[in-house]
Parts: C-alpha cells; sequence; structure tokens
C-alpha cells in the first residue's frame, strides 16, 4: 500500500469490500444489470464519502473482487484513502470463490492494522462488508477456513463483517460468516446500500476506538462499537 501518511495522522476507519463479480451479476434488475448498478452505488460510496469533510481524511477503502475476468480472488484496490477513491469499473464473469476472497480480504485488513500501528496512528474496529448474489464455489476446506478465520475476527473484535445478499444468494451459507443478520438487498438498493455505508462510517470517523455508537437506520444493523 502506497498511503502518505505525512499528510494527516488522523485516526483511520478501514472499510474493505468483498464483492461479488461472477457471471451471475450480468444478470438484469431494475435500471441495469447487477454489476452496473454495482458500479454506480461504488460511484455513489465515493461522491458521499469525498463531501464529508471528515470521513474523505479518516476514512480508508479498499476492495476485493471475487469472480470477474480472472475468475479468482484478488485485491482489486488497495488500502487508500477516501480522499483519493476512485473505484475501478467491476466486470461480472466466472465463478464465485468467496471463501478465498474472504481469506484475502482478512489478510489485507491484518496488514493495514500493522501499518497504521507502525504509524502510531489509532484506528476504529475495520468494516468488512460482503455483497454477494450466489454462493461460494470454494473447495469445502478453504469455505471452511474461511468461516473459522471470519468468526474469530468477529469474536476477537478484530473486524465488524456486514453479509449483503442480492437475489439469489444462499443466505443460510452466507450467514455462516457471522452472527450479524444477513441483509438482502431486495429492500436495501445498491445506491441506497453505499448511501448507509457513506452515512455510517462518517459517524464511526467521528468516534473513539470502542464507543458505542447509533448508526443510520437500516433495522438490524442500528448499534455497535468502533
Amino acid at each position: 500500500m502506497s498511503i502518505d501518511f505525512s499528510i494527516t495522522t488522523q485516526q483511520r476507519t478501514p472499510c474493505m469490500l468483498v464483492l461479488d463479480a461472477s457471471g451471475s451479476m450480468n444478470e438484469p434488475g431494475h435500471g441495469g444489470t447487477r454489476i452496473e448498478q454495482l458500479n454506480r452505488g461504488l460511484e455513489t460510496l465515493r461522491n458521499e464519502l469525498q463531501s464529508d469533510t471528515v470521513a474523505r481524511s479518516r476514512v480508508q477503502i479498499a476492495i476485493t473482487c471475487v469472480g470477474g475476468p480472472s475468475s479468482g480472488a484478488e485485491l482489486l484496490m488497495n488500502w487508500t484513502d477516501a480522499r483519493e477513491f476512485v473505484p475501478l469499473p467491476l466486470n461480472a464473469a466466472g465463478a464465485t470463490p468467496l471463501g478465498e476472497g474472504l481469506l484475502l480480504a482478512l489478510n489485507s485488513i491484518a496488514q493495514l492494522k500493522e501499518v497504521l500501528r507502525k504509524h502510531g496512528i489509532s484506528y476504529t474496529r475495520p468494516w468488512m462488508m460482503v455483497v454477494t448474489d450466489g454462493e461460494a464455489t470454494d473447495p469445502s476446506h478453504v469455505w471452511s477456513e474461511a468461516v473459522r478465520r471470519c468468526r474469530e475476527a468477529e469474536q476477537g473484535k478484530q473486524a465488524q463483517i456486514w453479509p449483503i445478499a442480492v437475489a439469489g444468494a444462499n443466505i443460510s451459507k452466507l450467514q455462516e460468516i457471522t452472527t450479524v443478520p444477513v441483509r438482502e438487498l431486495g429492500s436495501l438498493k445498491f445506491s441506497e446500500l453505499f448511501q448507509w455505508l457513506s452515512a455510517s462510517l462518517s459517524a464511526v470517523t467521528r468516534s473513539r476506538p470502542g464507543e458505542s455508537l447509533q448508526l443510520p437506520s437500516s433495522d438490524p444493523w442500528t448499534s455497535i462499537k468502533a
């Protein structure tokens, strides 16, 4: 990662997006294909964060892509302060190696925390938002390891995991990675989802690590500790 911490040593709020770009994301929805709507949602997130004078210097975003032209999982965008955030367009193709993506994302979060500690920069609990419209296609041992690591991260307060199920997702399997209730996107569209995310991250940036806070309304996700 190439973040210039000399610009600001303010507390950071990390947010990892694990995004499904498998072939099924090419299916049509209201206002375009799912992948087109997801790309527009990322632009909404960018605009909302950069319009917030506090969030744009404190929120850090990274993106792990699951599927896509590579058919694997890759860190599509390394950690970037929100003021520099320019989302790359996602192209849908291939399978859904979600377990591989989750492991990659958790490793990246751990690496960021080491860098922040090295520079003496405080941070709130990292968020990991997982958006998928399918079912993990990883070998069973990879998925099991991903579930174990996610649960450990959650229980150890190393990450706050938010599961989002787009139409067609295997909700019960997605629920295996976290105790946070899976939210179906049917009642929370892509643009609205990322507006909620931006507003929530903005609230977290203004809190102290470990402080309880109320998030913008989106039951059942209403209160957490930063």
